[in-house]
Order: C-alpha cells, then structure tokens, then sequence
C-alpha cells in the first residue's frame, strides 16, 4: 500500500532535490568567447568546473552581467581593449612560468594560451602561388587580378598593421580598401571555401586545421611577418576562482599538446618546450614562425 505524500515531506523531497541538483551542477563556470579554446582542452575541465558561451556583440560583459562566472576566454582584441588594471591580476604560478617573451608581455591583462600569425590564404590560385608568394609577400594583397576577391580581417588594427608592412600606411589602406569584397572573420572562411573570394587573411587557428583536408587552400606567413593573435584568459572582478593548475597545465604535454597543435592552436611556451610537438605537424612554421620570422611578426595591445 502506497502512503501519501503530506505537504511536509513533499517540501522535504523538493528541497533535496534541489540540493542535489545543486551538488552535482557546476559549481564554477569558465565564460568562453567563440573558438577561443579547443574543445579537446575543455573536455578536460575537472568535475566542479562548466563552461558557458559569451556573446560579446558590441562589449565586455558589464560586471553584473558576469556575475558567478569565473575567468573568461578572449582573443586578444577583447581583453586588451580595456587597461591591465580592468583584469584582477592572475596569480603567479606554474602556469606563468617557461612561457615565450611575447607571451610576457601580456601577462598584466591575463594568462596566455595560445597564439599564432594571421596568414594570407590563397583558394585555387596555384599562379600567384608558385610566381609571386614567396617574393612578395603581403604586397600580393593588392594583386590586381584580386580585386574584389580579397576579404580581410575585420579587425581595422589588424589591417593597419599588415598595410604598414606593405608600404605607406595611408595610401596602402586605400588600396586594400579597393581591393576588398568584404571585411569579416565570421564569413571569411565560408565565402572562401564556397569559391566566392580567392584570397583572405586570417588567423592561423582557422586556417591550419584545413590545410591537410582541403587542397585548393594554400596558406603562408610572407616575409614581412605578421600581427600575432592571442587568446588569453581574464579574470573580471566576479572571478575569485581559478581552474586548477593540473588544467592549466595540461596542454604542456602530448598527446594534448598534439591535439591542440592539429587545431591551429599553439600554446605560447618556450621554443624548446614545444619543437618536438612541432616536428610531427605539416604546417609547423604557420604554427609557431621560425625566430627570425618571429621577430618581424608583432604583438597589438
């Protein structure tokens, strides 16, 4: 014979469902901006920890709005459009320690994770490849036979910056602006797979994961270098915890390290850490330039 329920013990049961729900959901959320971690990586976040998707559309989360999340995942752009001191300071550990010069220098806004060059990407254009790449460099950006096929990041600084590396700044955005079919970094990549540009520039993680699938796509770092691009993980003022070091740590070591690698991802660690990883991947020198190419390639803060 079933007896039942009184509203005490049904108040009882709901309230320890609740609780339960509650012990068993996460109890730390990693805010993380589109493509800025490796789902490999993030399969990896231990019991306690979650992640949840943040829509940047015109700015940073107000901090209301970020309310109960931990440290946010950002690109470069996003994190250092506010000052270091916007960041609460991330905590020295392990996880700061035998990372490359570059990676340094960002230290006061967050904890870097992973970088790579913005590549110029060539579709089906085997001609410019073989007669002008290798010589000219970002130069090819104003081909004439590009015009119009040519989509470029939509980030102006970025832009700028490869416009100073080809020749007087102003007068080469001018050109560049003529020769564009479009800015973006949301549809770069489709429109150029789907054969309605020829040309792009974009970040290597986009980019290198393609490469060993797609052999219409070529893609290369010209000689002049390149503006860097990082992802980088903040702490806004909601973030009084941390993931644990074991998680940070992770990528130092393969078969992660591989995996990220295969993702265009390249964690920013010193050379020596990372070239024995390296040396099993194609596209190795899109992944982490060589040091004198390094040296041209520049960090935008």
């Amino acid at each position: 014979m079933t007896t039942p329920l009184n509203r005490r013990s049904l108040l009882a049961l709901i309230s320890g469902a609740g609780l339960l729900a509650a012990c068993s959901g996460p109890k730390q959320r990693l805010g993380v901006q589109n493509g800025t971690l490796p789902r490999a990586w993030l399969q990896r976040l231990p019991a306690g920890w979650g992640t949840e998707s943040i829509s940047l559309g015109t700015g940073l989360p107000k901090p209301g709005q970020s309310s109960g999340l931990g440290p946010l995942a950002l690109t470069d752009g996003w994190a250092t459009s506010k000052p270091a001191g916007h960041w609460l300071p991330w905590p020295a550990s392990a996880a700061t320690e035998l990372l490359m010069p570059e990676a340094q220098a960002l230290l006061p806004w967050g904890l870097p994770v992973a970088m790579g060059p913005w590549l110029l990407v060539l579709r089906d254009r085997a001609d410019l490849w073989q007669s002008l790449a290798a010589k000219a460099g970002w130069q090819l950006l104003l081909h004439p036979s590009l015009r119009g096929q040519l989509l470029l990041p939509a980030s102006k600084r970025v832009v700028l910056d490869i416009a100073k590396r080809i020749g007087n700044q102003k007068e080469t955005m001018e050109r560049l602006e003529q020769q564009a079919l479009g800015f973006s970094d949301v549809d770069a990549l489709t429109l150029l797979l789907n054969g309605e540009a020829q040309a792009a520039v974009l970040p290597s993680r986009a980019v290198v994961p393609l490469l060993r699938s797609d052999s219409r796509l070529r893609a290369f770092l010209p000689i002049q270098g390149s503006p860097l691009w990082w992802n980088l993980l903040v702490r806004p003022a909601s973030a009084a915890a941390i993931p644990p070091l074991e998680w940070l740590l992770a990528p130092r070591k393969s078969p992660l390290l591989d995996q990220l690698l295969r993702a265009g991802f390249t964690p920013p660690l010193q050379r020596s850490l990372l070239e024995a990883a390296l040396a099993r991947q194609p596209q190795a020198e899109l992944l982490l330039p060589p040091p004198q190419l390094l040296k041209r390639c520049t960090t935008l803060t």
